[in-house]
């Protein structure tokens, strides 16, 4: 009984770990994106378009940093 415990146990610190992983990419892309539209909003748009994409770029950084 104790090897199939510490073989769940196992596998859900592994599962944890991949988990952990996977959030710290997407908030790496969440940033990343936000960067990108930070820059492509500076070039020649409008002021409502730029308003636009700064408020997304707000709003990515936000779920970046949950």
């Amino acid at each position: 009984m104790g090897e199939k415990s510490d073989a769940k146990t196992q596998r859900l610190r592994r599962e944890r770990d991949e988990a952990e992983h996977e959030g710290a990419i997407a908030k790496r892309l969440l940033n990343c994106a936000a960067a990108e539209i930070e820059t492509l909003a500076d070039a020649d748009c409008e002021e409502a378009t730029k308003k636009q994409a700064l408020d997304a770029a707000r709003r990515f950084r936000a779920a970046a940093s949950r």
